[in-house]
């Protein structure tokens, strides 16, 4: 099939997220059809991926972060618990934010984990490039960002952001997964940390 982008109509008028309608043209076999979807966006009409095909830039950074003790060369993952209101309950996952206009991905890394967490951060490693993080519904697109803790400060939470971090050791962190409510993504880091430091914990 062949898709051409026809309209686009914003449907709601939210400061931080909005509803789209965007109609395609497809030709299927030969034959033409108009086919509407729904989707929501961060981004104002003319920006919308679908319009620019940019993925360059990422809306939010997810930084998975790791902390290794001096002494005991324990190493432990720091694990953010944070009140979600489209579920009504905690998730567990990782520090993470919007990456501000201009911002790289290194520097959204490094305020993030300050405000979310109240942790200064080095050693970054690209782990994934923007992505898209639910493309049936979205054009959301995040990156994600390994970094080591190398020190600590107090945290900057919005009015209300609800987020509780601690550090779990990475030989009881499988177990706390099974007790604990995470988002899809992060157990599947949480999987290649595990591969990344094996034989270390």
């Amino acid at each position: 099939m062949d898709w051409k982008l026809k309209d686009i109509r914003k449907e709601t008028e939210h400061p931080y997220l909005n509803f789209y309608t965007v109609t395609y043209e497809v030709n299927k076999n030969g034959k033409i059809y108009n086919y509407s979807y729904f989707m929501a966006s961060r981004h104002e009409p003319g920006k919308l991926v679908c319009e620019t095909n940019d993925t360059s830039v990422p809306d939010g950074v997810l930084m998975p972060l790791y902390y290794i003790d001096p002494k005991t060369k324990e190493i432990s993952l720091l694990i953010t618990k944070q009140f979600r209101p489209p579920l009504n309950k905690y998730v567990h996952s990782f520090p993470a934010g919007l990456v501000d206009p201009n911002e790289s991905i290194e520097t959204t890394a490094h305020r993030e984990a300050m405000e979310e967490a109240g942790v200064t951060i080095d050693d970054l490693e690209l782990l994934c490039p923007p992505s898209p993080t639910s493309s049936g519904l979205s054009d959301e697109t995040n990156a994600i960002v390994i970094a080591r803790v190398t020190g600590f400060a107090d945290k900057h939470l919005e009015d209300f952001e609800d987020i509780n971090a601690k550090f779990i050791p990475l030989k009881d962190i499988e177990e706390y997964m099974d007790n604990h409510f995470f988002a899809m993504q992060i157990r599947l880091v949480i999987k290649y940390l595990l591969l990344k430091f094996k034989g270390q914990y």
